[in-house]
């Protein structure tokens, strides 16, 4: 029988449950592999958080779903099956898991619903949440690619315009010789635009390599200093941190619904949180707690009219709704500024493009008009 399991101790323990254990062997896996798609996915958190609700128990659940499905979703019910009776609750069995059949953001959403005790629903709307991006995703991936290369394209046009073309046509014999016979052809305004438009388009590249650094290794050196420098960034902030502040809100809301103390709930969701500004600023509220000030304001990082409809609830049942309606606000803003980030890449690429495509006129068809202009 084939167990997935983090060592070979603890695939033994889990086979002896079915009888005497005469070997353990290491299946080594070579290749590129099919992982777990984004269809078979939603199939499987449909079922999963369908038995879930229904009180079917957890492993139940698993067995029924790897006995009666094939493919990529048995494979990944057995593995979180072997997880689970090895003693892992399901969003551990989950994290186990994890990418590439589970995306770490799915698996981070599943974890902070898990801990409240409503793990059906962590998964619906983990389901929920990977149907919404994932059209958003569709195109913006295509989109993302096709701006980034008409982006490159004008540059190299740009500079095998003015380093090359434009010199070569510029010593041609015709131009020459219309420059001797004293009615110069002059492009010296074309180079001077292709100047400009090239170191532009150079510092944004440079820009656009700058946040992505920040939002990549910056988080991972020092998180905190990163997420304070992103928030004083608009619309770029709401790319890089609204997911997370999402899953983070919606994790709290569960915990302080299922009647966990709003310390305790506070506690849970910084430990889930991700590092950097949003984990400090949970700890701070835990603190905030135990002192007897208002929680709500230590909650630096997300904006003033949140921190006033926090403040503003007044029972248990209020606060989670708050959490959860913020929770909502920040998926449906992160998912709207997916939307809109790759037209106004396309666009910013299109208006290059079409800056290029004049230079290089500029710099090949232009001498030659105002050469024949001259012999004229």
């Amino acid at each position: 029988m084939e167990i997935a399991a983090v060592d070979a101790a603890a695939a033994s323990s889990i086979a002896q449950r079915s009888g005497r254990v005469l070997a353990v062997t290491l299946r080594r896996r070579y290749g590129w592999r099919k992982s777990l798609s984004a269809q078979d996915r939603q199939i499987f958190f449909a079922r999963l958080s369908a038995m879930l609700a229904s009180r079917v128990g957890v492993s139940d659940s698993l067995k029924l779903i790897r006995d009666t499905f094939g493919g990529k979703i048995q494979e990944v019910a057995g593995r979180l099956l072997n997880f689970v009776e090895a003693g892992d609750d399901l969003g551990g069995a989950f994290a186990k898991v994890g990418a590439p059949e589970i995306p770490e953001a799915t698996v981070a959403l599943i974890r902070a619903g898990s801990r409240s005790g409503e793990t059906w629903r962590a998964i619906k709307d983990a389901g929920d949440l990977e149907y919404q991006l994932a059209s958003v995703r569709k195109g913006a991936s295509s989109g993302l690619a096709m701006a980034l290369g008409s982006f490159l394209f004008a540059g190299l046009t740009i500079v095998v315009s003015t380093l090359y073309v434009g010199p070569k046509i510029m010593q041609s014999s015709l131009i020459a010789g219309v420059n001797k016979q004293g009615s110069g052809v002059d492009i010296g305004w074309i180079n001077l635009t292709a100047d400009v438009v090239g170191y532009v388009m150079t510092a944004l590249l440079s820009v656009g390599l700058l946040m992505w650094a920040l939002a990549s290794v910056g988080r991972r050196v020092a998180p905190v200093v990163a997420d304070e420098v992103i928030l004083k960034i608009p619309y770029y902030k709401d790319l890089v941190l609204a997911r997370n502040a999402y899953i983070t809100l919606y994790g709290l809301s569960l915990l302080v619904k299922a009647g966990v103390r709003t310390e305790e709930a506070l506690r849970l969701a910084a430990v889930g949180a991700p590092p950097g500004a949003l984990r400090r600023d949970l700890y701070g509220a835990a603190r905030a707690v135990q002192t007897g000030r208002p929680w709500a304001s230590a909650l630096e990082t997300f904006h003033a009219t949140d921190r006033a409809a926090l403040a503003s609830a007044v029972d248990r049942q209020q606060i989670a709704n708050t959490l959860e309606n913020l929770a909502r606000q920040y998926r449906d803003l992160y998912a709207q500024r997916l939307a809109s980030f790759v037209p106004t890449l396309n666009l910013l690429s299109a208006l290059f493009l079409s800056l290029a495509g004049g230079i290089l006129f500029g710099e090949s068809i232009l001498p030659m008009l105002l050469a024949a202009k001259a012999i004229l």
